[in-house]
């Protein structure tokens, strides 16, 4: 698995996650033990969001589309 994108909160990595299961494509979202910890949303740990390594051409193509996410290179 690799990381395609990173995100400073959880609401925004699942709705990206959920974007490329629409276009079924598996993907993860890193628990970030901050922002649970604390309630806050926004954390200055990045929340991961990691597709198979033979969808990561695909994702970051379904990803591109939004300007939110940060996409790794």
């Amino acid at each position: 698995m690799e990381i395609v994108a990173q995100f400073s909160n959880e609401p925004d990595a699942f709705l990206a996650k959920a974007r490329l299961a629409a276009n079924e494509i598996a993907a993860w979202v890193e628990p970030n033990t901050m922002a649970t910890l604390y309630g806050a949303g926004a954390t200055w740990a990045p929340i991961n969001l990691y597709v198979r390594n033979e969808d990561i051409e695909r994702a970051l193509k379904v990803l591109s589309s939004n300007t939110d996410e940060k996409i790794v290179d």
